[in-house]
C-alpha cells in the first residue's frame, strides 16, 4: 500500500503532531539551521569563512565555559501557540461546562439537510431495509453513490473531509446489515479503499451490531452473487503496537482484478461509552494515515464512535498544517455537515477531549512543560478526576441502558487496589440494571 509523504503520514505514538509537519510547527532543528548556515557561508566565501566560522562556534560549544554550564539552568520548552491554544482551553472549562458545551450541540443538523435516499430505503423489515436505524438518518449531502454492477446504488454512508482531504478524507457508515455486504463491498471497490476501521463488535449486549461481512479465518472466502469474492489471507494478528487492534489482510478480487484490504478492528470501544483512556485512538489514525484515498471508519450507527475517530484525526492535522483549530462546537459542526449526528453523546465528546490531553502533558509533558505551571496541573489532576466519575455517571445518561460507561470506571477502581489486595479476588462481578428492567454483567478474572 502506497504511503502519503505528508505531514502526517508517519506520525506515531513517539512521534507527535508538530514534529511530523517537518518543523514548521517547532521550527528547525539545530542540526538543520548549522547546514543552513554552512551553505550560506559558502555561496558568499566560497565556503571558507562560512566553514571556519561554524567550526570556531561548534569548537566554542563543546568546550565552553564550565562556570556558566554549571550555573544554567534551562528554560522548559515552549508549546507552540497552536497547541497551547487547545490545551488551555480544555481545561479553562473543565469536565462540566464541556458536557454544558455539548448538550446545546446535541441535535444539530445543518440547516439545509435532506434525507430523502435513507426514506426511500427504509422498511420497517430488517430483512429488507438498508437502514440499521430508523432514527439515524444518512443525509443526501455528501452521501456515497455507488455504481452497478452494486446491488444498490444506496448505502448508508457520507464522504467527510479533514485539513489534508479536504472533501474525501474518510468514509463514515453503518456497519454492514446481512444484506448489505455486497453494496458495502462494491463501495470499498470503486473507491479503491485501502483501510477499513471497525470500531465495534459484531454482537454488544447481546444484540447484533454489525455484520460478519468479512471472512475471519486465514484462508476463508466469501463470494457474493456480483462476482466479488473476498478472502482472508493472513488471518487475525494483535497489532505490535497495541493489541486491542486485530489487524486482517483481505484480498478483493472482482471482474479479474484483485486490490488489497486491511482491516482494522478495534475490540474494546463500548457502544455509546468510551474506551480506556490510553493512545490506541493515535495508534490506529497513525497506522491509516498514509492512505492516499478515502479510509472507511464504521461501529454500528456509524455516527458515534465513528465521529469521535475522526474529530481526533481532525485535531491532529490541524495541528500539523500549523493552523488554529476551530473550537470544539464549530468542529462538531462541521463534522455534522457531511455525517449527521456525528459525535453521538457527551462522553464522546469528553473522550475527545482526554484524550488529546493525555497526549499532550503526559505522554510529551517533557516538550510542553511550559503548559504545566502549578496553576494547570491543578486543573489538570481536576479534568482526569471528573472526567473518571463522569464515566460511571453515565448510568444517568444516554448510556444508562448497557451501563457500559459504569464498567470502565468499576475495573479502574479495581485495579487501584494493592497488589496483595487483587491476588486475593478470584473472581469478581457486578450487575448493572437500566432503568427499563434491562441488565447486564460484567465480570472477569484478577491475575
Amino acid at each position: 500500500m502506497p504511503l502519503v509523504n505528508n505531514k502526517l503520514a508517519s506520525m506515531s505514538d513517539d512521534e507527535d503532531p508538530p514534529r511530523a509537519q517537518a518543523g514548521a510547527v517547532l521550527g528547525l532543528g539545530k542540526k538543520d539551521k548549522g547546514k543552513k548556515v554552512v551553505a550560506e557561508g559558502k555561496k558568499k566565501n566560497g565556503g571558507t569563512e562560512g566553514s571556519r566560522r561554524i567550526k570556531k562556534e561548534k569548537k566554542k560549544e563543546e568546550t565552553g565555559d564550565a562556570t556558566n554550564k554549571t550555573n544554567m539552568t534551562p528554560a522548559p520548552p515552549q508549546a507552540h501557540p497552536i497547541v497551547q491554544e487547545w490545551v488551555l482551553r480544555a481545561l479553562d472549562f473543565g469536565v462540566e461546562k464541556l458536557r454544558e458545551e455539548f448538550r446545546v450541540l446535541a441535535k444539530y443538523t445543518r440547516s439545509d439537510m435532506t434525507q430523502t435516499v435513507f426514506n426511500a430505503n427504509h422498511s420497517t423489515d430488517i430483512n429488507v431495509t438498508k437502514n440499521r436505524y430508523q432514527d439515524v438518518p444518512c443525509q443526501d449531502q455528501c452521501i456515497v453513490k455507488l455504481d452497478p454492477p452494486s446491488p444498490c446504488t444506496y448505502i448508508h454512508a457520507n464522504y467527510v473531509g479533514c485539513p489534508m482531504y479536504p472533501e474525501k478524507r474518510f468514509i463514515c457508515c453503518q456497519g454492514p446489515l446481512d444484506h448489505t455486504c455486497e453494496e458495502f463491498w462494491w463501495m470499498v471497490i470503486q473507491n479503491k479503499v485501502e483501510q477499513i476501521v471497525m470500531l465495534c463488535k459484531t454482537i454488544e449486549t447481546g444484540k447484533l451490531k454489525c455484520a460478519q461481512y468479512w471472512p475471519a479465518a486465514q484462508g476463508e472466502k466469501k463470494e457474493f452473487k456480483t462476482g466479488v469474492v473476498v478472502e482472508n489471507v493472513s488471518g487475525t494478528k494483535p497489532m505490535e503496537r497495541d493489541g486491542e487492534i486485530q489487524v486482517t489482510m483481505l484480498n478483493v478480487s472482482f471482474s479479474g482484478q484483485t486490490i488489497s484490504v486491511r482491516h482494522l478492528h478495534w475490540t474494546d470501544w463500548p457502544d455509546r461509552g468510551v474506551p480506556p483512556c490510553k493512545l490506541t485512538s493515535l495508534e490506529l489514525l497513525s497506522a491509516v494515515r498514509g492512505s492516499r484515498v478515502p479510509i472507511v471508519v464504521h461501529c454500528s450507527a456509524g455516527i458515534g464512535r465513528t465521529g469521535t475517530i475522526v474529530a481526533i484525526e481532525y485535531i491532529l492535522e490541524k495541528i500539523a498544517e500549523n493552523k488554529q483549530c476551530p473550537p470544539m462546537p464549530d468542529l462538531v459542526k462541521q463534522l455534522r455537515d457531511q455525517r449527521a449526528y456525528s459525535i453521538q453523546n457527551d462522553l464522546q465528546y469528553l473522550y475527545i477531549h482526554r484524550v488529546m490531553l493525555n497526549y499532550f502533558l503526559d505522554k510529551y509533558k517533557e516538550k510542553y512543560a511550559s503548559l504545566l505551571t502549578p496553576e494547570n496541573v491543578a486543573k489538570y489532576e481536576k479534568f482526569v478526576k471528573d472526567y473518571n466519575a463522569s464515566r460511571c455517571n453515565g448510568l444517568e445518561n444516554e448510556s444508562w441502558g448497557n451501563g457500559t460507561s459504569c464498567r470502565g470506571f468499576f475495573w479502574d477502581s479495581i485495579l487501584k487496589r494493592t497488589k496483595k489486595e487483587r491476588n486475593e479476588i478470584q473472581f469478581i462481578g457486578i450487575w448493572v440494571v437500566d432503568k427499563k428492567g434491562g441488565a447486564q454483567y460484567f465480570g472477569g478474572s484478577i491475575k
